[in-house]
C-alpha cells in the first residue's frame, strides 16, 4: 500500500514553497530557487526521493490543513527575524544515523554554527564528518532542521537547496560562518 503524503503551498516573503504532510506532522520541505524563486517539479525533488526511499510507493494528494497554516505563519517569523525555534510538529524519516544528527541539529541555536567534525564529535562517531555531511545533505526539512547552521571547517559548504540560501540563511540569523 503505498504511503500518503499531502502537500500544500507556503508563501513567505515572495517565495513560495510547498510543505508535505505524513500522518499530519511535516516530514518535507521544498524550497524555491533562490534566484529565480522558481519551484522544481515536486515529484523529481531530491525531498521526494529521499522520502520515498524510506517510505516506498508515495500518492500526492493537494489539500489545506492547519498544518500549512502554522508552518507558513512560523516562516513568516523566522524570516522576519521574530521567531528563533520553530513549533510546527515534525516526523524525521530516515535511518537512525540521519535522524540522530538531524536531533542534534535541530539543538543547534539560531545564530551559531557547529562544523561537520564538531558534529560528528558529538555523535561519538569523530571520523564520521563525511557521513554527518551526507545526513545533512539528505535533510528532507531544510530551514525546520536548521542543516544550514553546520560548515566546514574553512567556512561555507554544500547545501541542497544552493549556497546562496545558506548564506541568506546565515546571514539573516546573525550567524558567523
Amino acid at each position: 500500500m503505498a504511503a500518503k503524503l499531502i502537500y500544500f503551498s507556503i508563501y513567505c516573503l515572495n517565495w513560495r514553497f510547498v510543505g508535505l504532510a505524513f500522518h499530519g506532522k511535516l516530514c518535507g520541505l521544498v524550497m524555491p530557487d533562490f534566484e529565480t524563486k522558481k519551484l522544481p517539479l515536486l515529484t523529481s525533488t531530491p525531498c521526494l526521493k529521499h522520502l520515498r526511499r524510506y517510505l516506498g510507493k508515495i500518492t500526492l494528494k493537494e489539500k489545506y490543513l492547519p498544518l500549512a497554516m502554522l508552518c507558513q505563519k512560523e516562516l513568516t517569523q523566522y524570516f522576519n527575524q521574530k521567531l528563533s525555534q520553530f513549533s510546527v510538529p515534525l516526523v524525521l524519516i530516515g535511518t537512525p544515523f540521519q535522524r540522530s544528527v538531524w536531533q542534534i541539529l535541530l539543538n543547534i541555536p539560531y545564530g551559531q554554527t557547529l562544523t561537520y567534525k564538531a558534529l560528528a564529535q558529538q555523535l561519538g562517531k569523530p571520523k564520521a564528518p563525511r557521513a554527518v555531511a551526507q545526513a545533512c545533505r539528505a535533510n528532507p526539512l531544510p530551514i525546520f532542521i536548521p542543516c544550514h547552521r553546520v560548515i566546514g571547517k574553512q567556512g561555507l559548504t554544500g547545501y541542497r537547496s544552493g549556497l546562496k540560501w545558506k548564506q541568506y540563511l546565515l546571514d539573516l540569523e546573525g550567524a558567523y560562518w
